[in-house]
């Protein structure tokens, strides 16, 4: 028995290693196959712009990603500003989502093989339908770590992945504010329901407890880089939300000649 679960911890841990190394070449690969001549040097320029001591909020306008580009400057202060290092922050978040799907589905008793082929699909899927860094497929893979963490609270009753739930949400709100602040109300909504039908206050003090922890950080670094909070406010929440208010614009009032 003992030799059978090596056997299949070995072969596990070969497919994890393999799957890192797919989503990372992979990615690699596609984010040198040409460029969106904004998009593509967007978190570049931040992360630069971050790496060199100017903040978001403070030095420059943003509406989204300071979390992307503190991640960027980090990578550039590591491995040097380069196309290469760029892509890779990409490739590192690719490898993320692929090794995790592969985890969460190895928690339902999925076959490794075929915890491996779906894996192998979202590493495809994933990022390199942009290459390099960006904010929507950054919030995207955040929010769906952070939902893999949710479904693991719930299953496996282990109290940490009540914590980790909203720390992640919280990142993935700074990455960009949607698809996560859809995805925090669906969380919330169900985590309310599960308080209340498990009658359980324990793991409701340890989600409070990640959601004071990514809040605590986040003020942490307003105060340490003498941001004005009135400044995030009005670049980060109330100008996106004056974007988004105009997309029904063509909607209402609802007129006949417009909508035939």
């Amino acid at each position: 028995m003992i030799k059978k679960k090596l056997t299949i911890f070995n072969k596990d841990l070969a497919y994890k290693l393999l799957l890192i190394f797919f989503a990372i070449f992979f990615n690699q690969y596609y984010g040198y196959q040409g460029i969106l001549p904004i998009d593509s040097f967007l978190i570049f320029n931040s992360g630069f712009d971050l790496m060199n001591g100017y903040l978001p909020f403070k030095d420059y306008w943003t509406i989204k990603e300071p979390f992307i580009d503190f991640l960027q400057a980090i990578i550039f202060k590591i491995f040097g500003v380069s196309w290469f290092s760029y892509v890779f922050h990409a490739s590192i978040f690719n490898a993320l989502i692929s090794v995790s799907t592969f985890l969460i589905l190895k928690q339902f008793n999925l076959k490794s093989n075929y915890c491996l082929l779906y894996s192998i699909c979202v590493a495809i899927l994933t990022y390199p339908t942009a290459g390099t860094p960006f904010s929507d497929h950054h919030a995207l893979i955040l929010s769906m770590i952070s939902l893999f963490f949710f479904i693991l609270a719930i299953k496996t009753k282990k109290n940490f992945y009540w914590f980790l739930t909203p720390v992640i949400l919280g990142f993935s709100f700074l990455s960009k504010q949607a698809p996560t602040a859809y995805i925090v109300v669906i969380i919330s909504f169900l985590s309310v329901f599960y308080f209340f039908y498990k009658k359980d206050l324990k793991i409701f003090y340890y989600a409070l407890g990640g959601l004071i922890f990514v809040l605590t950080l986040f003020f942490i670094f307003i105060f340490l880089a003498n941001i004005n909070f009135n400044d995030f406010l009005i670049q980060y929440i109330y100008f996106p939300q004056s974007l988004g208010g105009t997309r029904l614009d063509w909607v209402f009032p609802l007129e006949f000649q417009d909508s035939f």
